[in-house]
């Protein structure tokens, strides 16, 4: 067998191969990582000829860069080393292969490889797959004590090493005069693998596995909370051990302490240290012992590093510890006295902490941390564990997670009904708060999917799920449930509290806003960005005279807070122009940046009709804006108008039942749009005279002021700011608002009064009234608070004059008579129309049955709505297709009706509209009516 072959056998084909080569003469030593087995061999044949012992890493590695335990991949053999010499373990080579051969024969073991180091024996039992350290050790240790029950002299501290390394074969002993050949004993070319769980059975399988011993790692901050977490206690030990189940190790030491080895009893002092009342434990062990002082006792704490192991005490006084009924169950006697170390609480009875919350505005804040319901208790670092006795009495305690999680609260949401909100701590996160629907609560797949989704990852969620519905529980004993914010703005009617985002905004204070199926969606949306300074540095461009419609916008988006002081629920400002890069856009992310990211609260031309209302109902208070409207239909464009100035959902019928849902909260907001063209003209294609949309909006046309080619450079830099600067004024001012509550809602009031007396505006304007008093008075309260430093007073004069003059003039165009009215369906169907002349005055006497035939000047094509007599200019009107049409066009058909017979000589009566044509027809209802047309109206030069 080469090398090559050889180190196949014996290592894993995963991870990384190390070498280690030292030259004693010149004490060098170096040691190498390689990734495969050829550069190992390369390696192992060069540092050889360079005069080196070369030893190999009997196991693969994670890392190349530690041959350290924690570091082991896998291992595939397991192995012996054999001393020989005159004052060696064997006296002979010869010596030890005889005692190796009765061992193996002794214990059914196969054949292993044995390797000749030079001076030794090195043994091998190569595994037909690799396995990982875990699985590999209590294996090795139950060799190594095989090896020293059956007093086979096996170096002991190689046995069950897995970071041990042994010489490579092929190479040379150094350390001998002349260097001796490491090589193989015997014909290796056949040796035989042998499966890992036979050899473990070969070796005792059914015993009780040996301990797995303490790998010492750098702890994670969660190791170490949970570490901190636990105290030991001396005295619990050996109240266990009295009982019979404790250590028989430590009652032989407290019992004998005069015939008790110095190792041994050190082994016990180890336990004692690390116990909260090692000051009576350490002295209650060593008191007796004849090498005892107090000061030689502390001398020897303070070189203990950390409390020995189950498999330590028994090196020390062996045949006591594999009796014992914790044998293979714990590490160390030390967690016998282990404790839960309970986080006190206050004089209110709960847990105070001080971690990071993730609100923008907001720095670290305190939290109170509730008491846990019994049988549940905090860790004094956090984290939750259930408490209870078993049949002996015995506390127990048990981790359920490691993190504190606890319930906050209980709401109702008027949509989803009971809910719980949570409060989960991360430590590098900081503080989240979710809610859980009760439905999620009580289901145990939907529990595993709510509280993974939001980072709290146990294997058994059944444990934390028991432990959420005792806080349950609790709070339905012990409080009433809120009501849950499916809304951002305003919190309630007193104005106490404005919702944005996580955040909930007082007068003097931020606190969490958990969140809600309505509102989690749109919370990243309200995190800020870039600075305040820069913000406001960027909107000074607009700091000018000709930007008089821009800070009428900007005063939008401050002024629909305010609107909750007004009768009015919604005022909506449409800005068009059939041109792009006029800056329509900017307007709206203007506005919006005063709150947060104008890029996901704009909404699109895309969104669908009711993402835009549900929008606008989660919104409530803060301004809602909506780009490029102008594919919309005119009839989806009047919805928009009449649903969103209503300031409610349409109401539904449920799915399920014959019941009304759940409406939505009602919104009171200012609502913006762009458009290419007239949202008013738009809607008048669907509807003759839209006069109800046109007053429940203002329109504004924006003229282009920068040049697109000269000034773009200007204009991106600006968009840039407004997309990269933003949620910092919002919170400045609705807490200036709440600050001076009254006085503010005293001043929209007063610009309301003074809006409606200049633009001399009625109750039918009441819509246009409540937007400019709205925003007039947003931008005065945000200079007041120093948000921005226009000139308000030129901003109310466009527009009270400029602004409600237009759309006046707009409203007065609209205006139509009821000729105007007839005009359009008579127009629109004169092919539907018979014109012929009467034959009231045309009897004949010729007695030849032609005499009541007239012949018309214009047959109805298609159908027949009406018929027009051009002698006597009189119309008669079937009324059902006049009906229709003014149903079409949403005229008001009685009102048309009554000016008819006011205005145009109007008559019901029945009438046979084919009189005087061949077709015999029996006579109908019809409307009856006569222009009066004088000559003038027919000249078309005064058109």
């Amino acid at each position: 067998m080469d090398t090559k072959t050889f180190l196949q056998r014996v290592l894993s084909s995963e991870g990384h191969y190390c070498i280690f080569a030292a030259k004693s003469a010149e004490e060098r030593k170096t040691q190498k990582f390689y990734s495969s087995i050829d550069d190992v061999v390369d390696a192992a044949t060069q540092f050889d000829q360079q005069g080196y012992d070369v030893y190999y890493g009997l196991a693969t590695f994670h890392e190349a860069n530690s041959r350290k335990v924690d570091n082991v991949k896998h291992l595939k053999s397991f192995f012996l080393d054999l001393d020989c010499g005159p004052t060696k373990e064997f006296a002979s080579q010869e010596d030890a292969i005889k005692e190796l051969r009765k061992f193996c024969t002794a214990n059914s073991l196969p054949n292993p490889t044995m390797v000749n180091s030079g001076r030794g024996v090195h043994v091998y039992w190569f595994l037909d797959e690799a396995v990982c350290y875990e699985d590999w050790f209590p294996v090795a240790e139950r060799l190594k004590r095989l090896c020293a029950k059956q007093n086979f002299l096996a170096d002991p501290a190689v046995t069950s090493d897995a970071a041990r390394v042994l010489r490579v074969p092929d190479t040379h002993n150094f350390k001998t005069n002349p260097p001796s050949d490491v090589g193989f004993f015997g014909l290796v070319e056949r040796v035989e693998t042998v499966g890992f769980d036979t050899f473990s059975e070969l070796l005792g399988g059914d015993m009780i596995p040996v301990p797995t011993k303490h790998i010492p790692k750098e702890l994670s901050q969660t190791m170490h909370n949970l570490m901190g977490n636990q105290e030991n206690v001396f005295k619990d030990i050996l109240v266990k051990t009295q009982r019979g189940d404790g250590c028989e190790q430590l009652y032989n030491i407290i019992r004998h302490q005069e015939e008790t080895s110095e190792p041994l009893w050190r082994a016990g002092l180890s336990i004692a240290k690390f116990c909260v009342d090692s000051d009576k434990a350490m002295h209650v062990i060593s008191k007796n012992h004849p090498e005892y002082t107090p000061e030689d006792t502390q001398e020897k704490l303070r070189q203990i590093k950390g409390p020995y192991t189950c498999v330590k005490f028994d090196e020390f006084n062996p045949d006591v510890c594999p009796n014992c009924p914790q044998w293979g169950q714990i590490k160390s006697p030390i967690l016998l006295g282990r404790r839960l170390k309970e986080a006190e609480v206050n004089d209110e009875g709960v847990y105070v902490e001080a971690p990071a919350l993730e609100l923008p505005n907001q720095p670290e804040t305190t939290y109170e941390i509730p008491k846990y319901p019994p049988p549940y208790v905090r860790g004094v670092n956090g984290g939750v564990y259930i408490r209870t006795k078993n049949e002996d009495g015995d506390v127990e305690e048990k981790k359920l997670y490691h993190n504190d999680l606890y319930v906050v609260k209980r709401v109702h949401d008027p949509e989803v009904g009971e809910a719980i909100v949570m409060r989960l701590h991360l430590p590098r996160d900081g503080v989240r708060e979710f809610t859980l629907p009760m439905s999620a609560v009580t289901s145990t797949e939907e529990f595993r999917k709510s509280l993974s989704s939001r980072g709290v990852t146990v294997k058994k969620m059944d444990d934390l799920m028991t432990y959420t519905l005792s806080w349950v529980d609790e709070l339905q004993a012990t409080s009433t449930a809120d009501q849950a914010h499916r809304q951002f703005g305003w919190a309630d009617e007193s104005m106490s509290a404005f919702i944005l985002g996580n955040q909930k905004v007082t007068h003097n204070n931020i606190e969490f806003n958990p969140p809600s199926n309505q509102t989690v969606g749109l919370f990243p949306a309200f995190e800020s960005k870039g600075t305040y300074q820069a913000w406001r540095d960027n909107l000074a461009l607009w700091n000018d005279e000709k930007f008089v419609l821009q800070q009428f916008a900007v005063g939008m988006g401050f002024g629909s807070p305010l609107m909750e002081f007004l009768n009015t629920n919604c005022g909506t400002v449409s800005f068009y122009n059939k041109d792009s890069g006029v800056g329509k856009t900017a307007l709206l992310l203007a506005a919006s940046g005063i709150w947060g990211d104008p890029e996901q609260l704009v909404l699109q031309k895309d969104d669908t009709y009711n993402f835009k209302m549900n929008r606008a109902e989660v919104m409530h208070s803060l301004p809602t804006g909506i780009d490029e409207i102008t594919n919309m239909s005119p009839r989806q464009m009047s919805e928009l108008v009449y649903q969103g100035t209503s300031g409610q959902q349409r109401g539904r019928m449920s799915q399920s039942a014959n019941v009304e849902r759940y409406r939505g909260g009602r919104w009171s907001l200012l609502m913006m749009y762009t458009a290419n063209t007239s949202v008013v003209e738009r809607i008048s294609m669907a509807k003759a005279m839209p006069k109800a949309e046109a007053q429940r909006v203002l329109e504004c046309r924006v003229d282009r002021i920068f040049d697109s080619v000269k000034d773009k450079e200007t204009t991106d830099a600006f968009e840039s700011g407004l997309l990269n600067n933003y949620g910092h004024a919002g919170i400045i001012y609705v807490q200036y608002i709440m600050r001076n509550l009254q006085a503010c809602q005293q001043l929209v009031m007063d610009v309301q009064k003074r809006v409606d007396t200049l633009a001399e505006l009625t109750s039918e304007n009441r819509f246009w009234s409540a937007t400019i008093a709205s925003t007039i008075s947003g931008l005065l309260i945000a200079k007041k608070a120093g948000l921005h430093d226009f000139d308000v007073q030129k901003v109310f004069k466009w527009a009270v004059t400029d602004l409600v003059a237009q759309n006046k003039r707009n409203m007065t165009d609209m205006g139509g008579t009821v000729y105007d009215v007839l005009d359009d369906f008579f127009s629109e169907n004169i092919s539907y129309i018979l014109q012929i002349k009467s034959t009231v005055d045309n009897r004949g006497t010729h007695n030849n049955g032609l005499d009541e035939y007239v012949i018309p000047e214009q047959v109805a094509r298609g159908r027949l709505i009406a018929r027009y007599e051009t002698d006597t200019k009189m119309f008669y009107v079937k009324p059902k297709p006049l009906k229709e049409w003014c149903g079409e066009l949403q005229i008001n058909y009685a009102h048309l009706v009554n000016e008819i017979m006011q205005k145009c000589h109007g008559k019901r009566k029945k009438v046979r509209l084919t009189k005087g044509t061949n077709l015999q027809l029996p006579a109908s209802d019809v409307l009856a009516m006569k222009f009066d047309m004088e000559p003038d109206d027919e000249n078309l030069e005064d058109l």
